[in-house]
């Protein structure tokens, strides 16, 4: 590679003190804003989910073939180290997702640093901080996770863009590939914000004098690299010869997912630009302050072209939950260092920011955790006795109730709308699937009194509601951990007592 680098920007270096107390000051805004929420056992039905997955990992379950989903393999083996931490787990997932958002807030830092002072850049870590809970990041959501590896792959990027020599260059921008490829195996979305990071990196290797030859055999290099975290798992399930259930989940399941005429995702699209309106307010104002630092060599672009990518990356699969918006506050944060970094902004900024999460969180930020575990505890005690009996059965409720009842799976499709939702008929070959689980006769089924959004398969609702009224006796009508919400517990006649079985 035949170019000739300078470094655009100087290492950036602190005293030992100086990062301590950020990482300090940063950890302790993080359980400021999560540790109210310690213990809360439904935070969202995702994290109960992967949990669940990740309990029936250490029992022997094989995702894909056990247990089905299709988020990647990565994410699953996360909460399956953190699984072992505490007693069933919820604990240790959220301390792990606590440490992996402080750790990304501190990579925040490094990268703001570029664009802004010291100050405006902790500031900027202490905002994506506040701003986690608004968009339902301060529990276990998977890019609470893949944020640190984005950040990290960025962070590679720049000092790429530093570095003082090709040799030095191809190191980092090869670890900017392999941090967005372990990004990927959390979530596949991740793979466009990577895509940003390629085509600086094409950008600096054109800018240095690099021909089209060497540009096009390093990208080759850069893709490998991104793609070979997913090529090693797909490897690995080829070997244990389940190849075929690894592409079904991760690939091609998603083609068949559609929603049923008269339903569009872009319900959700409205609570989720309000929740993002505060901060993009924020960057609108610090937009102009970040542009005039152009000229102090702080690749102001690259943070733009992330920018636009992460808002694809938003777009990208439909759905549109505020929490798909989670990658977008690691360069947004950014972005708004250069405001954050200004006498008046830095504390109106971070004081609006505050009041945005107490809006969203209540004050102290406990959200609606007594309300989880008493729900959740009422469900558990309930289909305990039968869960010793049999598999029980969640139709649309919580997950969680499987791990706490410590009851075996009655299918591979225990995460609430894979078997409940239309849009999800095709894509898990749902009647079938409901015909098995219902011929494997569950001791126990839980049936919400009502569906939230999105419509309800009408074969598999019919074909359980049938079995419901001729096997099965509605024993207990319970509070679900979404609030205004009912579960119905129906328990098989043959495991009553005589004087209840009519």
């Amino acid at each position: 590679m035949a170019t000739s680098f300078a470094p655009m920007k100087s290492t950036i270096d602190r005293p030992v003190h100086v990062t301590v107390w950020i990482i300090l000051t940063l950890l302790a805004v993080a359980l400021a804003t999560r540790a109210g929420l310690f213990g809360d056992p439904a935070i969202e039905t995702d994290e109960q989910f992967y949990l669940l997955v990740a309990d029936r990992m250490w029992h022997g379950d094989l995702p894909y073939v056990d247990i089905w989903d299709r988020k990647p393999i990565l994410l699953f083996l996360i909460y399956a180290a953190l699984r072992p931490l505490s007693a069933d787990g919820i604990v240790a997932y959220q301390i792990g997702a606590t440490l992996f958002a402080t750790m990304t807030a501190f990579v925040i830092v490094l990268i703001a640093q570029r664009f802004a002072s010291l100050r405006g850049a902790w500031l900027a870590g202490i905002a994506y901080l506040l701003y986690l809970p608004v968009l339902r990041g301060d529990g276990g959501q998977s890019a609470v996770f893949y944020n640190l590896f984005l950040a990290l792959g960025a962070l590679d990027v720049l000092r790429a863009d530093e570095s003082p020599d090709a040799k030095s260059f191809r190191r980092h921008a090869l670890l900017s590939m392999v941090w967005a490829g372990l990004a990927i195996q959390v979530k596949y979305t991740a793979a466009i914000d990577g895509c940003a990071f390629g085509l600086w990196l094409i950008v600096l290797m054109r800018r240095n004098g690099a021909s089209y030859a060497s540009v096009l055999a390093h990208a080759g290099i850069w893709i490998a690299a991104a793609l070979a975290p997913t090529l090693l798992a797909a490897t690995v399930y080829t070997a244990m010869g389940h190849g075929q259930e690894f592409v079904q989940a991760n690939f091609l399941s998603i083609l068949l997912k559609y929603e049923p005429d008269g339903f569009s995702d872009l319900v959700f699209l409205k609570d989720s630009a309000v929740r993002l309106a505060s901060l993009l307010l924020v960057m609108m104002f610090s937009l102009p302050l970040l542009i005039r630092r152009r000229t102090s060599g702080a690749p102001v672009f690259f943070l733009l072209l992330w920018t636009a990518f992460a808002i694809a990356d938003f777009f990208a699969i439909g759905g549109y939950y505020f929490h798909y918006a989670l990658p977008l506050l690691v360069p947004a944060m950014i972005i708004c260092a250069p405001l954050l970094e200004t006498s008046i902004g830095g504390p109106a900024g971070i004081a609006f920011f505050a009041y945005v999460c107490i809006l969203a969180t209540g004050f102290p930020p406990t959200g609606s955790k007594e309300h989880d575990e008493q729900s959740v505890s009422a469900m558990v005690e309930a289909a305990r006795p039968y869960a010793a009996q049999g598999c029980i059965y969640v139709n649309d409720g919580p997950p969680i109730v499987y791990l706490l009842t410590h009851s075996c799976l009655p299918t591979r499709y225990v995460f609430p709308g894979h078997l409940n939702e239309a849009a999800e008929a095709e894509a898990t070959h749902a009647t079938q699937a409901m015909t098995d689980l219902l011929a494997a006769r569950p001791s126990a089924i839980f049936v919400a009194d009502r569906p939230l959004v999105h419509p309800r398969n009408p074969i598999a609702a019919a074909m359980l509601d049938a079995a419901l009224a001729s096997n099965y006796q509605r024993i207990a009508t319970l509070p679900d951990a979404v609030a205004g919400r009912q579960q119905l517990l129906y328990a098989r006649k043959d495991l009553l007592p005589p004087e209840r079985a009519h």
